[in-house]
């Protein structure tokens, strides 16, 4: 069900999303400069700007006594299906787009295609899940404008090619994202699904093919679940 239409924060819920999106900042950037004061190699992949959120998230729930349940795959028969699907559509699908690319180091097509799932899993804690528990009770467009402010804003925490290089398209990018990312998780609370659909944009190279196939089976899922609850429901009714 949809939330309601008020705008105004009560004074819990805007110090909550106060201190997370401080200490995700913070934390992001703490960890891009790391790498210069601990000169590793890969110590950047290993302390990725992705804990920011996922660790804010993680805090915050947990100073406020509101510990967040970090399971990957949901225990709704339905979304499970939509989750192992998926999962398996990302991997195949970005291990084909690499291979038609002309790359034949298998072992890091894999390592880099998992990696990008571990980073959206880290974002996607933060950005959909505790930021879409938080703002349950507050209507859908108030979720996506919140959540797209302080994810673009974010996103300077660390340099970024698209913040730096066309600002503007990088605004309607966040925008959509938090649209379509902020739809799915309201729809199937599902952690694995919105960190999927985020993986297959920053999936490198990119897969559009696989992308729309996903968003297709999505929300395919979506309509007949819908579909089939108001069926059951007109049955029920004397």
């Amino acid at each position: 069900m949809m939330g309601t239409t008020q705008f105004i924060f009560d004074k819990a819920v805007a110090l909550k999303l106060t201190r997370y999106f401080v200490l995700a900042f913070g934390i992001s950037y703490g960890f891009h400069l790391l790498p210069n004061l601990l000169a590793s190699p890969g110590i950047k992949w290993i302390f990725t700007v992705g804990f920011g959120p996922f660790l804010s998230a993680i805090l915050v729930s947990y100073w406020s006594k509101t510990p967040l349940r970090l399971r990957l795959f949901s225990k709704t028969g339905w979304v499970r299906q939509m989750e192992f699907i998926g999962l398996g559509l990302f991997l195949v699908g970005t291990l084909l787009a690499n291979i038609l690319a002309g790359k034949t180091n298998y072992c890091l097509i894999i390592f880099w295609t998992l990696y990008a799932l571990f980073y959206a899993l880290l974002e996607e804690l933060g950005w959909r899940v505790f930021l879409g528990n938080e703002l349950s009770k507050y209507s859908f467009l108030t979720i996506v404008l919140l959540s797209a402010v302080l994810w673009f804003v974010w996103h300077y925490s660390f340099p970024n090619r698209l913040t730096l290089a066309n600002p503007l398209r990088f605004i309607g990018m966040i925008v959509a994202g938090s649209a379509g990312l902020a739809e799915f998780y309201r729809k199937t609370k599902s952690w694995l699904i919105v960190a999927l659909a985020h993986a297959l944009v920053n999936v490198n190279p990119p897969s559009l093919p696989t992308l729309l196939i996903f968003l297709a089976i999505t929300i395919g899922f979506l309509k007949f679940h819908e579909f089939k609850n108001k069926k059951e429901a007109m049955t029920r009714v004397p």
